[in-house]
């Protein structure tokens, strides 16, 4: 069908005008989050925009509960400005961590402070299948009843290959296999819903805590081993959305069997399961605690059992960061009080198998979140899935 030339290029301008609005509303939402309190006239002298423009773009955010006034600043000399800053209770985000036992779920604000955490039964502590589906959806009813503002949106961790539509392509710990968990939580809530890997959604909150940072890999030792890679600024979930899959990579060619059907996988060494039965331990009944578990089977095997682990993930990570040049490894281990051991492993693994000068500029850190992790990172994914920006 023809299309008349210049309805065309009024449809090419109205497009145009519209996106970049509304890339000015996250510019200037991003700009009141970074700075904490600012007035419209700084906006307007930061972003270059005018200050008309700026005035109804913050018109818009403070109509949609994202900004607020704080009232008169100090004068420079004139009348004294209106101070802006972002309206952290103006939106609910639920956020939910299906890879913890049991599922977890949380209310946070728009600063990313979560103010109402909920667990599941406890009688329901490892669920698969449609009772997963169950529970999930539960925790989200329960936690959208305790909302005081409207919920910006519904952020899922879960364990697995997640594609961006919010397919659960394999879930092996869920057992889910092609679930369309996206589309069932949409159709039941009617709520906008952002799902990824539980290590990706981490790896989003770590980034939202450094501002200087554009890259950087978090890897979370749990019941599997995952890694969340953000590059120039951007979660990256790779052409089959299975970045960060480093827990099915071989790492030993006589190791015992993968869930995943494989053998030797890091999973296999660096789980905090196989960590724990290497030590003769239950992961059900013992806990995850290196301090512990020293105190029922001696410090020297503890120490051994987290070195293997730490070396065989350096072994991987060494690989990834060498060919992506990421300066930043954050380490998110469930296993408490193992943190300093596995990293001065993994420093040491790294550096005997990448350019040592190269090795010396990497940053490598244990994560200062704790179980919050994936709860946090959930509601950074809504951020940047309704709002376009990672607000700091």
């Amino acid at each position: 069908m023809a299309v008349d030339s210049n309805q065309s290029d009024r449809r090419h301008a109205k497009a145009t005008r519209h996106d970049s609005r509304r890339s000015n509303l996250r510019t200037t939402l991003e700009l009141v989050s970074d700075q904490g309190a600012t007035s419209r006239a700084e906006i307007a002298r930061q972003t270059g925009l005018s200050r008309a423009a700026v005035s109804s773009l913050v018109g818009e955010l403070i109509e949609n509960g994202l900004l607020r006034e704080l009232g008169q600043g100090t004068s420079a000399g004139g009348k004294p400005p209106t101070l802006l800053a972002l309206n952290e209770r103006g939106r609910d985000i639920v956020a939910i961590d299906l890879g913890h036992r049991p599922f977890r779920g949380a209310l946070v604000d728009l600063s990313g402070r979560i103010h109402e955490r909920v667990d599941a039964d406890q009688a329901n502590t490892a669920p698969v299948g449609a009772k997963a589906h169950e529970v999930a959806v539960d925790l989200i009813e329960t936690l959208i009843a305790k909302s005081t503002a409207p919920v910006l949106g519904i952020g899922v961790g879960a364990p697995g290959v997640i594609n961006p539509e919010g397919t659960v392509l394999e879930a092996t710990n869920l057992d889910w296999h092609g679930f369309d968990l996206g589309t069932e939580l949409r159709r039941r809530f009617d709520i906008p819903v952002s799902i990824a890997n539980d290590a990706a959604m981490a790896a989003l909150f770590e980034f939202r805590r450094r501002p200087t940072d554009r890259n950087l890999i978090l890897v979370k030792l749990g019941r599997g081993v995952g890694a969340g890679v953000i590059l120039n600024g951007t979660l990256h979930r790779g052409e089959h959305s299975a970045a960060g899959e480093i827990g099915h990579v071989r790492v030993k060619d006589d190791g015992d069997t993968c869930r995943c059907g494989n053998s030797g996988c890091l999973e296999t060494v660096a789980s905090v399961p196989a960590i724990l039965r290497r030590l003769g331990a239950d992961p059900e009944r013992h806990p995850w605690d290196a301090l512990a578990l020293a105190g029922l089977v001696g410090d020297e095997p503890v120490r051994r059992a987290l070195s293997e682990a730490g070396r065989h993930v350096g072994m991987v990570l060494a690989n990834v960061v060498a060919t992506l040049d990421i300066g930043h490894v954050v380490l998110a281990p469930e296993l408490l009080n193992a943190s300093d051991i596995l990293i001065e492993e993994i420093r040491n693994e790294m550096r005997s198998r990448i350019l040592p000068a190269t090795a010396d500029l990497i940053e490598i850190e244990a994560t200062q979140i704790g179980a919050d992790l994936v709860l946090a990172g959930a509601a950074s994914g809504v951020l940047v899935d309704r709002l376009g920006v990672v607000l700091r």
